[in-house]
C-alpha cells in the first residue's frame, strides 16, 4: 500500500499495459499518476478504478511529480505524448519505454522502423537528459506482472545507456515476478527487441494465441 512518503511513477498513458504496470508498481508501494490527455474520460476513470488511490493529470504535470516513468503509450501517439510530457520533466529520470513501433496500415502489423532506428533510440533521442531503458515489449500486458506460465517464467530483455538505470529495472522485473533480465546492451539493442516483439505477436495471430512469452535456456551463468 502506496503512501505519501513513497516514490511516485508517472504512467504516461491508460490502457492497457499502463494499467498493467500501474498495478504492478501500486503493489510495490508506489503512488500512481496516470499522465492523460482528459482526466475526466471514462477511460481515465476505469484506469484510476482499477488502481485504487491512483491519480490523474496531464502528461506534464504526472511526468513532473513522477521520479521514474513509463511511456506506456501507442507508436502513433508515442512522439506526442513525449512532446506533451516535456523533456525538461523527465531530465534525470528513469522512464522505461515498453512500446513497439507498430504500423497497422496494410492490416496486420508490420514495423515501422528498423535495422538502423527503434523506438527506443527514437526515445532516448526525445530525451537526451533521461535515462531510458527498453523493457516489457515482449510480453502481453496480462503477464507484465507476475509472469509465471504453465510451464515456467519467461525471460524479459532489456536495453538502455545508463547502467544504474538497468539496475533498477532489473530490480523491478524481479519484485514484479520475474527472473533476472537478460541485459542486451545500450540503447540501440533495441533494434533487436522491437523485432523480436514481432516474432511474438505473429506467432500470436497464427495461432490466435496471446499468453506466450520467451525463454532462453542455457544462459551464461
Amino acid at each position: 500500500m502506496s503512501n505519501a512518503n513513497n516514490p511516485t511513477v508517472a504512467i504516461l498513458g491508460n490502457g492497457v499495459v499502463g494499467v498493467a504496470l500501474a498495478k504492478g508498481f501500486s503493489a510495490q508501494g508506489y503512488q500512481v499518476v496516470f499522465g492523460t490527455r482528459d482526466a475526466n474520460s471514462a477511460k481515465t476513470t476505469e484506469a484510476m478504478a482499477a488502481v485504487p488511490g491512483a491519480r490523474a493529470a496531464t502528461f506534464a504535470d504526472a511526468a513532473r511529480a513522477g521520479q521514474l516513468a513509463v511511456l506506456a503509450l501507442p507508436w502513433t501517439g508515442l512522439e506526442a505524448g513525449i512532446e506533451a510530457a516535456g523533456a525538461d520533466n523527465l531530465a534525470g529520470k528513469l522512464v522505461i519505454d515498453p512500446s513497439n513501433p507498430l504500423d497497422f496500415s496494410t492490416g496486420a502489423p508490420t514495423l515501422a522502423i528498423g535495422h538502423t532506428d527503434s523506438a527506443g533510440e527514437l526515445v532516448q533521442r526525445l530525451l537526451p537528459k533521461a535515462s531510458v531503458v527498453k523493457a516489457f515489449n515482449t510480453i502481453t500486458a496480462s503477464h507484465m506482472v507476475n509472469p509465471t506460465l504453465v510451464d515456467g517464467t519467461p525471460d524479459m530483455w532489456i536495453a538502455g545507456n545508463d547502467d544504474a538505470a538497468k539496475a533498477q529495472v532489473a530490480a523491478l522485473l524481479r519484485a514484479f515476478g520475474w527472473r533476472a533480465p537478460i541485459d542486451m546492451g545500450d540503447i540501440t539493442a533495441s533494434r533487436l527487441l522491437e523485432p523480436l516483439a514481432m516474432l511474438w505477436i505473429s506467432y500470436g495471430v497464427r495461432n490466435n494465441h496471446w499468453t506466450h512469452g520467451f525463454s532462453l535456456l542455457g544462459q551464461k551463468t
